[in-house]
């Protein structure tokens, strides 16, 4: 067997699959359903002041995501919160940071969108210290639509916190939007990367679409693209942690157990066709990494 090989209970389930509001319990639930061994929920709006129904007004609602998913058996991998942006302030980002110690999840996912890099470092260097005292490490995701671009402006950051618990989301459909490829994750520091996100698409943006409207609403299940997911897997450590965020437009009108089930049997078929014998995948791009 190759060991990159994954069973549905070794994934993830991101949030995002079930579409961008859905609900922490819904994705808990439907992770479980769909023989999911983790789940990515998203407990607060993207921005301060953006309603969150199902966490807004419930002081027990952390309380209750945490019990729920112990009850379903499933890991919470990580949460998502507030992005950075010129209004967020750093009591924003400790709520962040409040909220995965309360539903015990060891990581959280963090977005950019603030252009004044030095702020961002002062910031991250701060949000970082009250995250490593919960035992909480943070993953930086860069987007080719937001503040935080490329992978190479993200290890800058990181190295400009000088903080140990902060690292590295790999987003494939970013990676690939950004003009970066497996070949530059390969040649990352490993213990950098916190968080791979595995979804498919088209090899290149379609003519007219954006990058923004193409991340939340053309996403594709595994195998249904040109992206070299193969490739990205094979750079990244054999225990990588590998959530799904695949949103398929055609299943916007599905129930989140049923999204859940598509994305499951979309991944089985994926790492059964790359990565059910042993040594590399047959199909992989991956070369001997670049300095």
């Amino acid at each position: 067997m190759n060991p990159r090989h994954r069973d549905v209970g070794a994934l993830t389930l991101g949030f995002l699959t079930l579409g961008a509001q859905a609900a922490p319990l819904d994705v808990i639930h439907a992770a479980a359903d769909a023989g999911f061994g983790a789940a990515g929920p998203r407990i607060s709006g993207r921005y301060p002041g953006d309603a969150w129904a199902s966490v807004d007004g419930r002081p027990d609602a952390f309380e209750e995501i945490r019990r729920v998913a112990a009850q379903r058996g499933v890991r919470l991998s990580s949460i998502s919160g507030y992005y950075i942006s010129p209004q967020v302030k750093l009591e924003h980002l400790l709520a962040n940071v409040s909220a995965a110690k309360a539903v015990g999840a060891p990581l959280i996912l963090q977005g950019c969108f603030d252009g004044d890099q030095p702020r961002v470092a002062a910031l991250v260097r701060d949000y970082a210290a009250a995250a490593r005292e919960a035992g909480v490490r943070i993953a930086l995701e860069f987007m080719p639509m937001s503040e935080l671009r490329t992978l190479a402006q993200t290890v800058d950051l990181i190295a400009a916190t000088g903080a140990g618990n902060v690292g590295i989301l790999v987003d494939a459909l970013h990676l690939a939007r950004s003009g970066a490829t497996a070949r530059d994750v390969a040649a990352l520091d490993p213990s950098l990367v916190y968080l791979t996100q595995l979804c498919d698409a088209p090899e290149k943006l379609a003519e007219g679409d954006t990058l923004f409207n193409e991340a939340m609403a053309g996403r594709r299940l595994l195998g249904d693209g040109g992206l070299d997911l193969a490739g990205l897997v094979d750079a990244l450590p054999p225990d990588a942690e590998l959530e799904l965020e695949t949103p398929a437009i055609q299943h916007a009108d599905l129930s989140p157990a049923l999204r859940a089930r598509h994305a499951a049997e979309a991944a089985r078929q994926f790492f059964a066709r790359h990565f059910l014998a042993g040594g590399q995948s047959p199909t992989s791009t991956q070369e001997t990494p670049t300095p």
